[in-house]
């Protein structure tokens, strides 16, 4: 019995290898999300109850904001972006500026990187993937990244991979810099 045992543990860490094309051709299952991590196929979770409630918090009022100001697009967590040659990831959310439909409407893996990229934190989400997603995001051009903390009710700024440029909380607004006149206040992002 033991045996068996530890074979199911080895076989849980082995490392499963892709090419892109081999990536973006997968017949995903509709009920999971696969992303690409340097050439590594891995499955993520699906978000719970909180993750989702302030995912919704967050995309209402900033989809408003760019119907209205025609700045951009938002796109949601069901969309692969590829940053890399061998990295596909899916941002819980994603802005892209300026009107890209165009080169948007058919691509199942988007090519466009985007300017701002949210990532609702999960508890079962370590640091050591946080930093490594954030090092790919700026490696491949973002420019943002919003790092939201649904447990501590907290969101960090990111403009680089090493450090936040700076965290909110409390009675605090999200007023990015990339969205002239957004601004979110965070009573109605953690309600």
């Amino acid at each position: 019995m033991l045996s068996s045992v530890v074979y199911t543990v080895a076989m849980a860490q082995t490392k499963v290898l892709m090419t892109a094309e081999e990536f973006d051709n997968y017949p995903f299952e509709e009920d999971k999300r696969y992303e690409l991590d340097e050439g590594e196929f891995i499955e993520t979770s699906k978000p719970a109850y909180l993750h989702n409630r302030v995912l919704l918090n967050l995309y209402l009022p900033l989809e408003n904001y760019l119907r209205k100001s025609r700045v951009g697009e938002l796109l949601i967590s069901e969309n692969l972006y590829a940053l890399a040659p061998l990295t596909r990831r899916a941002p819980d959310a994603a802005v892209i500026l300026g009107d890209r439909y165009e080169e948007l409407k058919d691509a199942k893996v988007i090519p466009i990187v985007p300017e701002i990229v949210v990532e609702v934190i999960s508890p079962n989400e370590t640091t050591r993937m946080i930093l490594r997603k954030l090092r790919q995001y700026f490696e491949a051009s973002v420019k943002e990244a919003w790092v939201i903390y649904p447990d501590a009710r907290e969101v960090e700024i990111w403009t680089g991979p090493a450090l936040p440029d700076y965290a909110l909380a409390g009675d605090d607004t999200l007023v990015p810099s990339l969205l002239p006149g957004f601004a979110l206040p965070f009573r109605d992002l953690f309600a």
